[in-house]
C-alpha cells in the first residue's frame, strides 16, 4: 500500500496497524485487541487500513492454489562430500596437535613450586555486620502500601 501516495503516519497509527496485522494471523492478545479497537474507534485512516487488510487476507486465503500446466523440477544443491583421504589427514593432524600439547605441557612444568605470599584476608561482610549491629533496635518501620488492583494501561497506549 506504499504505492498509493505514501503518507507518514504517527507512532500510534503504526502500532495499531501492526496490531491489526497480528489480529489477522490470530496472534493478538485480549488486551491488545481492546487497545486496537479503542484506536480504530477514533482513527478513520486506521479503520480503512484494517478493512483493506482484512478483505485482502480473506481473498488470498479463499483463493484456490494454482497448479502450473507444465511440470518442472526445482534444482537440487550438489552434495559436497568430505573425501576419505581428507578425513584421514584431519584425524592425523588432530592427533599430532593433541600429542604435542600433552608433551609440551609435561616439558614446561616448573621444577620447584612458585612461592606463595600469605595475604591477609579481608572480609567486607564483617564490616557490614558491624554496621548492622550499630543500628538502633526496636524501631518499627511501616511496610509500603500494597496495590490491590492491577494498574490500568496508560491512556493512548496505541
Amino acid at each position: 500500500m506504499v504505492g498509493r501516495g505514501h503518507v507518514k503516519i504517527g507512532v500510534r497509527c503504526e502500532r495499531a496497524r501492526h496490531l491489526a496485522s497480528l489480529r489477522l494471523d490470530g496472534e493478538l492478545s485480549a488486551i491488545e485487541g481492546q487497545l486496537l479497537e479503542r484506536h480504530l474507534h477514533v482513527c478513520e485512516p486506521c479503520r480503512a487500513f484494517d478493512a483493506g487488510a482484512r478483505s485482502a487476507t480473506i481473498l488470498l486465503r479463499n483463493t484456490p492454489d494454482e497448479h502450473p500446466s507444465r511440470g518442472f523440477e526445482t534444482p537440487r544443491r550438489p552434495l559436497v562430500g568430505f573425501p576419505l583421504a581428507r578425513r584421514g589427514t584431519a584425524l592425523v593432524a588432530a592427533a599430532a596437535l593433541s600429542l604435542g600439547a600433552l608433551v609440551g605441557s609435561l616439558l614446561e612444568r616448573p621444577t620447584t613450586p612458585a612461592p606463595t605470599l600469605e595475604a591477609p584476608q579481608v572480609s567486607l561482610l564483617s564490616h557490614d555486620v558491624k554496621q548492622l549491629q550499630k543500628l538502633p533496635r526496636g524501631t518499627d518501620v511501616a511496610p509500603a502500601p500494597v496495590r490491590s488492583t492491577p494498574p490500568n494501561p496508560p491512556e493512548g497506549a496505541i
